[in-house]
């Protein structure tokens, strides 16, 4: 997945079938199926790959169990079935995973818990393990005295690497002159001619500068949270929009005993907040917050991480303190309703998330909304039979995911037990172009190590420069340039 040969594709490829504007998840899975089923598709992001919501989720691919409390079923059945359906399908990359309910004083009854897991494995085809009490665990030395009353273990599933990498592996083992996914290239105008009923696209490499026009008989809108505005940019009309909502994570150091990811009783809202562990630190989270703007989404305030210091007081026997997070998960969950919908002081987990796929009446675009990192296949599913009745795939079709798959060359980096993807082979393998790129989102540098992966006070800056070194193939000054805004 070398970016240059793509682009030097992109110069040949004047005519595709499909381009799909968007490198999340949706894109990146819907991009994975279409290639299998021989279209000729490029896919488009104006920044990197899963640089939105898929690189901020708690890397849980769950079945909607909190969905159970407002009866929304259809969705509870759906999520359970997408879950086990990549557990299947892609074992590589999503793993089984023991979850345990923290039964607490005031919380839910265990009895009446212990019966809605049964409901949930139950919908869940009884695929996964049956869930079961147990009265003592290893993470209660960790808790408050008093605190649990006992726990339920069920079993949900989690990915193996991270959100981003999960994105990557959909989108890395399809490039060739029909397939091509391309980071920091945006479409700046799109416009669709009835003549040769195709889309005609002036498109801008933003690391480059160069300019490329590509025509294609669909246009896919797969930007997440960013669809509504990408819709109007192109006069696109539709009968649904995305409410937004904010949650943040804090990345903590990770205890020995914490083995398995614990669910607490939030207290309100019949919501819960979550401690998993990931590597060398826990998530603790997420925040849920309506907000009015991407940008407002974006933003962390010290109220976030005051409320999520707060609630972990409340429950652990040690407090931590700002100084104690090693890195902080900001993310958007984009939720579909009705364009006409009032969701005014609606709490967001009262909002379903279901997906919602539509075709403009008058021109070849469909439009995504809504979906969860669970139910990515479906959504990919859906949206080609959509499309299969107007356009024709005319390119040769590609082999699953898995079976590209290439080892990728590890290096050791300070602080981590784990190795590493090197810097270099990401730059030939994985169109990393940046150093948040590589340290980000090709690796879990800086979620994993303090500073986004400097250290306290620095102690591995010489480590982050050999890493822009490579990144900028040997030219000192860029690499120096790199480190410094990066800093």
């Amino acid at each position: 997945m070398n970016r240059q040969t793509c682009l030097a594709y992109l110069e040949q490829a004047h005519d595709v079938d499909v381009v799909v504007l968007g490198g999340g998840i949706n894109g990146a899975c819907l991009y994975d199926r279409l290639c299998r089923q021989g279209y000729r598709v490029v896919l488009l992001d104006r920044s990197d790959f899963a640089a939105g919501t898929s690189q901020a989720s708690g890397m849980m691919v769950w079945g909607g169990l909190l969905y159970l409390k407002n009866l929304h079923l259809a969705s509870v059945w759906s999520l359970s079935r997408e879950r086990d359906r990549l557990l299947a399908q892609q074992a590589q990359w999503v793993k089984p995973a023991s979850m345990r309910y923290v039964c607490s004083p005031g919380g839910r009854a265990q009895a009446f818990m212990h019966c809605g897991l049964w409901l949930y494995w139950l919908m869940g085809g009884g695929r996964r393990h049956t869930p079961r009490a147990e009265s003592r665990f290893k993470e209660q030395a960790l808790l408050q005295p008093g605190l649990a009353t006992g726990s339920l273990l069920y079993e949900e599933a989690f990915l193996e690497q991270s959100d981003a990498g999960f994105v990557m592996r959909w989108l890395a083992p399809h490039q060739s002159p029909s397939h091509m996914a391309l980071n920091y290239c945006e479409a700046q105008s799109a416009v669709y001619c009835a003549a040769d009923k195709r889309w005609h696209m002036d498109l801008h490499d933003r690391l480059s500068g160069r300019s490329y026009q590509l025509r294609a008989a669909m246009v896919v809108n797969c930007t997440g949270i960013w669809s509504d505005r990408v819709n109007a940019t192109f006069g696109i009309e539709s009968p649904f929009r995305h409410v937004l909502s904010k949650g943040v994570y804090l990345g903590l150091p990770r205890h020995a005993e914490h083995q398995n990811s614990l669910f607490f009783d939030m207290g309100e809202h019949d919501d819960v907040i979550t401690h998993v562990p990931w590597g060398p630190v826990a998530l603790w989270g997420p925040t849920e917050t309506a907000v009015a703007s991407v940008e407002e989404g974006h933003t962390v305030t010290d109220d976030d991480v005051d409320f999520l210091l707060e609630h972990y007081a409340r429950r652990y026997r040690q407090p931590l303190s700002r100084q104690d997070i090693v890195s902080v998960r900001c993310g958007i969950r984009p939720l579909v309703v009705h364009k006409d919908e009032k969701t005014d002081g609606v709490y967001p987990l009262d909002l379903s998330r279901r997906q919602e796929m539509v075709r403009d009446p008058h021109r070849p675009w469909i439009s995504c909304y809504g979906g969860k990192m669970t139910d990515c296949m479906a959504m990919a599913h859906k949206v080609e039979k959509m499309l299969a009745r107007s356009v024709q795939a005319t390119g040769q079709k590609s082999a699953p995911a898995q079976v590209h798959t290439k080892p990728a060359e590890l290096v050791d980096f300070p602080g981590l037990a784990q190795p590493v993807a090197s810097a270099t082979w990401c730059v030939e393998n994985t169109m990393c172009c940046t150093l948040e790129d590589y340290l980000r989102r090709r690796t879990n540098i800086s979620q994993w190590v303090h500073r986004a992966g400097l250290g306290k006070a620095d102690v591995h800056a010489a480590a982050i420069k050999k890493a822009a070194f490579e990144l900028a193939q040997g030219e000192q000054t860029r690499a120096d340039a790199w480190f410094s805004a990066y800093t």
